[in-house]
């Protein structure tokens, strides 16, 4: 993380910087997300139910602000492909795949899999976007699943 995050202070400045501390906030988030699903015993349905649901006491707000007209003027598809990606894969589905991970491989282990974000985005970027990393990003992006490697290993 410091790896890649490092560019952003030369490249892209101060929101750089400001979107890399806001990648160490989710991963404190997710850290303590999987302790707490740990020491509370909570099953990783629940988890993510009571989560997902908790989100959408957000929603009236979101909506007295104009948020239904902006939605409308995006279209279906786009809305279609924003509710599976967002209100299934990467909300209730993440969710529950990491609260089951914590209850099977313990949270130090499973703690490890959302370090491994950045690192897969810059490499996801570079196959679905063209976006090549650079040197810096290889660098990181190596570090980093190396790091899942060792981490994963049995003791």
């Amino acid at each position: 993380m410091g790896v890649i995050g490092a560019e952003s202070i030369g490249h892209i400045g101060a929101d750089g910087v400001l979107g890399d501390l806001t990648f160490v906030l989710t991963g404190l988030m997710f850290a303590g997300f999987g302790a707490l699903v740990r020491h509370w015993r909570v099953s990783a349905l629940s988890a993510a139910l009571v989560i997902n649901v908790l989100s959408l006491l957000l929603l009236p707000i979101y909506l007295m602000t104009g948020g239904l007209a902006r939605i409308a003027s995006i279209g279906f598809s786009e809305n279609a492909i924003q509710a599976l990606a967002q209100g299934v894969l990467a909300g209730p589905a993440a969710l529950y795949l990491f609260a089951v991970s914590v209850q099977r491989l313990g949270v130090a282990r499973a703690a490890v899999v959302p370090a491994c974000v950045p690192a897969l985005t810059v490499l996801t970027g570079w196959l679905l976007l063209g976006e090549p990393p650079t040197l810096l990003q290889t660098a990181g992006l190596v570090t980093v699943l190396c790091g899942f490697y060792l981490a994963q290993r049995q003791r």
